[in-house]
């Protein structure tokens, strides 16, 4: 699980570098794998053993080879003594078995490893030793690209220049014959091709093809780390120094998690840092850099390493000295400040004791305060009981006024409407009387028996009378309906299609808000039977929200505080 996440975290390291250099998440991430690099190097270790001891088991000299090739693999990036030592074994295995293609290939390895050692003397003795004839096609390659190596290895570090450009004459034909060998999209051949751009100055193109290159290999494997460093050295020619970093940090990563002790890249990172002022960091990077480069045992590697580490190490006990002085001034400041705050201790000490003595004058006048203070609460509590005595009065008077004031608007309301409605109906009768008189006096009985017979007047005069009644309701208590409506269930609600005209489930509950609750008033004054009342009230009550054997009260509590 800890690789996969790791994975996941350089995976994601890589795409945001696309975007926005993050280089503290970077350095984070490196500081995390260099805390377990133990733990690599143990389970690196761990595989190693087990390798050995399935070749002690082995008898069959391919089988050996075999297994002494994978160790070789194993120690080539991890320690160099021991790399020679099994490359040696596989060449031994190969003649014991006569195989002569297997031998010189395994020299050629060889010779390889010796010059990344810097043993370039004995690389080229031993490349002159093979014979390319008994070499596979497919290990061709890897002749010519020890060669290419050892040259350009003598090309970069001699001193003279006559002897800078022949090694470099012979490293560019050797790798101009590992172009004619191998496969153009492997590794090998794009490596070389990459690194020719770089030396034309081709920087570009030189980025395509670790594209090309970056595409073919895994987050976080050695083979990752490689093409990381080389994309480095890309930026460093483009002179993009945060690009720098981020590719080395993570090829950094990569060594680390797989046990490498042959890298670059940490101790690349290591001297930019340092150029940077990061002294802390650069520090821990390359004495974790030297010591992993003494496991290996590669004496150029040490060479190249040690100026930086020198230079490092002198910064870094330059700022340990600055520091251990800022911090001698800090001890004599705080010895300072630990005299005064004795001082202090023995003053308020002195205070605390003057303070306790007032402490205990105050705590005899505080008792007393406390006797008065409960005579003062006693008669606090008859005060409080007293008023709120007289609180529930007046709450009760209160609520008897409000009542008594609704009733007396009510009264005025209705004893007004029932003066118009006794002065229009006086006015009617007067005028009915007249028309009587009149179809008598003209002897028309037949048309005065009409007049008389017909309900038209009764039900229109009806009509009159509700709409004055729900007028003058709806005045009183604009609200009613909605707060009755309030107190039905959802489905039970009753819509108006008039707002000014009350249905007859409302004209009766309405009559309940005015105090009229008998259901007999009630069906004299809506001419219905008293049945047709009970029933209409009982219909509405079971659809109440709530308990239907308090529904009655709370319409009389319907508009109790109203507008005057």
């Amino acid at each position: 699980m800890k690789k996969i996440l790791l994975s996941l975290l350089i995976s994601f390291c890589a795409i945001f570098t696309a975007q926005s250099v993050n280089l503290d998440s970077l350095y984070k991430c490196l500081d995390k794998e260099i805390n377990s690099s133990s733990i690599y190097v143990t389970e690196h270790e761990n595989k190693i053993s087990t390798l050995k001891k399935m070749l002690e088991e082995v008898e069959d000299g391919k089988e050996k080879y075999n297994i002494s090739f994978k160790i070789f693999k194993e120690y080539k990036s991890f320690i160099n003594d021991s790399a020679l030592t099994y490359i040696e074994k596989c060449i031994d295995y190969a003649d014991k078995i006569n195989r002569k293609d297997l031998s010189d290939n395994c020299k050629s390895l060889l010779a390889f490893q010796c010059s990344t050692a810097g043993m370039y003397t004995e690389s080229l003795d031993i490349l002159r030793s093979i014979n390319k004839r008994n070499l596979k096609k497919e290990d061709l390659g890897n002749y010519y690209i020890a060669f290419n190596h050892v040259y350009g290895e003598l090309s970069y570090y001699t001193q003279l220049n006559h002897l800078r450009a022949f090694y470099a004459d012979k490293a560019n034909a050797y790798r101009d014959s590992v172009f004619y060998t191998v496969d153009p999209s492997s590794e090998d051949y794009l490596l070389k091709k990459e690194t020719q751009l770089v030396n034309e100055n081709r920087l570009e193109e030189a980025l395509k093809v670790n594209d090309e290159r970056l595409k073919k290999v895994t987050y976080g494997t050695h083979e990752y780390a490689i093409v990381s460093y080389y994309r480095s050295q890309i930026f460093r020619s483009m002179n993009q120094l945060d690009s720098v970093k981020c590719w080395l940090a993570l090829s950094a990563i990569s060594d680390i998690r797989n046990s490498v002790m042959d890298h670059a890249s940490l101790w690349n990172l290591a001297d930019l840092l340092n150029k940077d002022g990061d002294l802390d960091r650069s520090y821990k990077y390359i004495k974790l850099s030297w010591n992993e480069t003494t496991v290996f045992n590669a004496r150029v590697r040490s060479w190249l390493a040690s100026p930086i580490l020198s230079m490092i190490d002198n910064k870094y006990q330059t700022s340990i000295k600055e520091r251990n002085e800022k911090l001698r001034t800090f001890v004599i400041v705080i010895s300072v400040l630990s005299v005064l705050l004795l001082i202090g201790v023995f003053y308020v000490n002195h205070q605390r004791k003057k303070l306790s003595m007032a402490r205990n004058q105050m705590k005899i006048i505080n008792n007393q305060l406390k006797e008065l203070n409960d005579e003062l609460s006693t008669v606090n509590d008859n005060l409080d009981k007293s008023n709120h005595d007289l609180s529930v009065v007046n709450e009760k008077l209160s609520h008897s006024n409000s009542r008594l004031n609704e009733s007396n608007r009510v009264k005025e309301e209705y004893i007004g409407r029932f003066l118009s409605l006794c002065s229009i109906y006086i006015d009617k009768l007067d005028g009915f009387r007249k028309q009587v008189n009149k179809k008598m006096k003209n002897n028309e009985m037949e048309q005065l028996f009409q007049l008389t017979k017909s309900l038209d007047f009764r039900e229109k005069e009806l009509t009159e009378l509700y709409s004055n009644f729900d007028d003058a309701f709806l005045h009183l208590f604009p609200n009613f309906v909605e707060e009755f409506n309030a107190l039905l269930k959802e489905d039970s609600k009753i819509t108006l299609t008039d707002v000014n005209i009350l249905t007859t489930e409302l004209r009766i509950f309405a009559l309940i808000r005015l105090g009229i609750d008998d259901s007999s008033k009630i069906a004299d004054f809506l001419h219905y039977s008293v049945n047709t009342i009970y029933n209409y009230r009982a219909r509405v009550k079971n659809n109440a929200n709530g308990n239907r054997e308090d529904f009655e009260r709370r319409v009389r509590s319907i508009g109790l505080t109203f507008e005057k």
